[in-house]
């Protein structure tokens, strides 16, 4: 394989996960899509459920995408994931840590 084709290979798939980021980061905001992403937050407290995912509320915010969760899910311990998650989600992450 030569340089320019492992080049463009390289940015080819750079820029489609920088795309699918995006687009993640800007659909789990959407109000429709809570269900999905906050489920747990949505079924223990109706009150702890951020303004920006309510149905009424229309910012811009909810459009623009944000980066925040990557540095967070680098940083979650398994005591945190196996209280949150439960025991089925600190398996398969630990899956994929030690694959």
């Amino acid at each position: 394989m030569d340089a320019q084709s492992l080049l463009a290979s390289a940015s080819i798939n750079i820029g489609l996960v920088f795309i699918i980021l995006v687009l993640f980061s800007i659909f789990k905001k959407q109000p429709g899509n809570a269900v999905v992403y906050r489920a747990r937050i949505m079924s223990r407290d109706e009150a702890a459920f951020p303004a920006c995912y309510q149905e009424d509320a229309f910012s811009f915010r909810r459009f623009l995408p944000s980066f925040e969760w990557v540095g967070r899910a680098f940083r979650v311990t398994e005591d945190e994931l196996m209280r949150n998650c439960g025991l089925d989600a600190l398996v398969v992450i630990r899956l994929f840590k030690f694959g």
